[in-house]
């Protein structure tokens, strides 16, 4: 399979609360080819001139080695998403911008943007639009299938493509299949034959198996990963070892330890003591299948310090 890895490339899905600069570092370092910021508020970043805008910092890359990365913005008011697109571009400098088209939860339901935007796609078009104007880097979209039938997107991506995007992102999910559904890969296969830009696949990578499965069906060539990486950075070697080998090895029980700290320490380095509150669910994931488990995660949502994670490493 040799050939066919000279072809993919692996995303770290935009994931909130977790895609933050110490994971990413990490996922890079573990075979990333492509990064993806937190979702960031375009709001956040329009309205908040102050010289430490939270938003504006949520969106920085670990450092200059990060050449890869996409900065994903959320929203529904036009204007400050394109003035938020111009801001980025400015102060960040990342690959291109996203547009989030697919957060499910009830706080993005509320506020009118995610995944209900699919429902209003002559606002997505003005957006688009506003953007393309107000920046010149590439422009991608992440979206679901559909709010409720997968081949809605059938329909709406042409728009999109139309309106300017470079880059179309599809978690293979309908709104009210969130997170666990099963993924439709046959409408993103047949969405390849009906658009002209890349498309990235998302949803359902668990495995390297699952991840040749994907890019076998869909003819995707860029792969993105989100839950699977959570506690298990390690799963962007896997797959690169399995499509060039056939098989992959698991990490040992030491290296696991290792890349524990040196996470736990990245935590520290940029967000300081406070960012181990955080960190908390990032640490519970890394402890799973672990013989002590519960022990473990128990106290791992508690930790408020590296010393505190040491801890839990002394007793793996």
């Amino acid at each position: 399979m040799t050939k066919k890895l000279n072809k993919i490339k692996l995303v770290l899905a935009p994931m909130a609360g977790f895609t933050d600069k110490a994971m990413r570092q990490i996922c890079q370092e573990l075979g990333a080819d492509i990064t993806w910021s937190e979702m960031v508020s375009a709001e956040g970043i329009f309205r908040n001139e102050s010289k430490d805008n939270k938003s504006l910092v949520l969106a920085e890359k670990f450092s200059d080695q990060e050449k890869n990365y996409w900065v994903q913005i959320f929203g529904n008011n036009p204007l400050s998403m394109g003035e938020s697109a111009k801001m980025v571009q400015q102060k960040i400098k990342p690959l291109g911008i996203d547009i989030n088209l697919g957060c499910p939860v009830k706080k993005a339901q509320k506020a009118g943007y995610g995944a209900v935007q699919m429902g209003k796609m002559d606002e997505v078009v003005e957006i688009i639009k506003i953007i393309k104007k107000s920046s010149q880097l590439p422009l991608s979209l992440k979206t679901r299938l559909g709010l409720r039938n997968p081949e809605e997107i059938l329909d709406f991506a042409p728009r999109l493509e139309k309106a300017g995007i470079n880059q179309l992102v599809v978690h293979a999910r309908t709104f009210p299949g969130m997170f666990h559904a099963k993924p439709d890969w046959k409408i993103v296969r047949k969405l390849k034959t009906i658009l002209t830009i890349p498309i990235i696949y998302n949803g359902g990578i668990k495995t390297p198996e699952d991840a040749k499965f994907y890019f076998e069906k869909t003819g995707c060539s860029i792969l993105m990963i989100g839950q699977a990486a959570i506690g298990n950075p390690w799963i962007f070697r896997e797959i690169k070892d399995f499509f060039e080998n056939e098989k992959f090895t698991l990490p040992t029980l030491a290296e696991k330890k290792e890349i524990i700290l040196k996470h736990a320490k990245l935590v520290k380095k940029y967000y300081s003591e406070r960012g181990f509150v955080t960190f908390r669910p990032q640490l519970a994931a890394y402890l799973k299948g672990h013989p002590d488990a519960a022990n473990l995660r128990h106290q791992a949502v508690r930790i408020n310090s590296l010393d505190d994670v040491k801890e839990i490493l002394k007793e793996m």
